[in-house]
């Protein structure tokens, strides 16, 4: 298999921030790509965790189940230790999680049931990362997950037959097949993982489009809700819809940082 076409397949993709971002890290009234939430249509608000983005891939053949450990842009660790990078502590502090997923997964059904690659993306928060004060106290190291996607063999034969640009061009046009909300949900609960909270529901016609009236919507967030050992500064929240068709970032230093210019 080819791992760089795998790692590519499988980072996150970018997420723009709701307001669009002006001179000197400041925001403007425009919205990112002119849009703002559907108003009929529910958005999911979540704890955007501040820590090192992270991710399990699982990968299931007829020997049995095979996992690799990434950051955001490369993989770090492969079972056996084929890979090996210690960045970020990641791959050392989620590799005792990847080989209970792998037991755990001979014994449970996940909602693809045919799946070849299941991939788990989570924020590896606390320890030495640069925001750990807000959720510890002594250095204690967590991760929430706030996303999975699965892809069957057929579908990870024809993805990885494609050239890297061609690859890249499908993840950043939001073609990962992502769990639905209550698929997620059933995922994490199954296999007893931590996530990364839900917050808030609301219909897009409340979600304010002004900077003054989002930063208003903004602040109820302002504390952790997955603090470790202390619960400090939220960084912000993560606002989708359903179908993930607009997902934005809204982070209290961004606004902040307009109001104080």
């Amino acid at each position: 298999m080819d791992l760089n076409k795998l790692n590519s397949l499988t980072k996150y993709p970018s997420i723009l921030t709701y307001h669009s971002l002006g001179d000197r890290g400041r925001l403007t009234e425009a919205l990112s790509e002119s849009r703002g939430f559907p108003e009929t249509e529910d958005v999911y608000v979540y704890e955007k965790v501040d820590g090192e983005n992270s991710r399990i891939l699982l990968l299931r053949n007829e020997e049995g189940i095979d996992y690799l450990i990434g950051s955001r842009e490369e993989l770090l660790y492969a079972k056996g230790d084929r890979i090996g990078n210690p960045y970020g502590n990641i791959a050392a502090f989620l590799r005792p999680l990847a080989e209970e997923l792998c037991a755990a997964l001979l014994s449970v059904s996940l909602p693809a049931r045919d799946w070849a690659l299941t991939v788990i993306y989570q924020e590896s928060y606390g320890g030495k990362t640069k925001a750990a004060k807000n959720y510890t106290a002594n250095q204690t190291q967590g991760s929430r997950v706030f996303d999975v996607f699965s892809l069957n063999a057929g579908e990870l034969e024809s993805l990885l037959s494609l050239p890297q640009e061609k690859i890249a061009a499908w993840r950043e046009h939001g073609q990962q097949p992502f769990y639905s909300e209550e698929r997620r949900m059933d995922f994490v609960h199954t296999l007893h993982l931590a996530y990364a909270p839900l917050l808030a529901r609301v219909r897009g016609a409340d979600v304010p489009r002004t900077l003054e009236g989002t930063f208003s919507f903004l602040k109820p967030f302002g504390q952790t809700q997955v603090g470790l050992d202390t619960a400090g500064r939220s960084e912000g929240v993560i606002a989708r819809t359903a179908d993930r068709k607009l997902i934005r970032k809204l982070r209290f230093d961004d606004y902040e940082r307009t109001f104080r210019g």
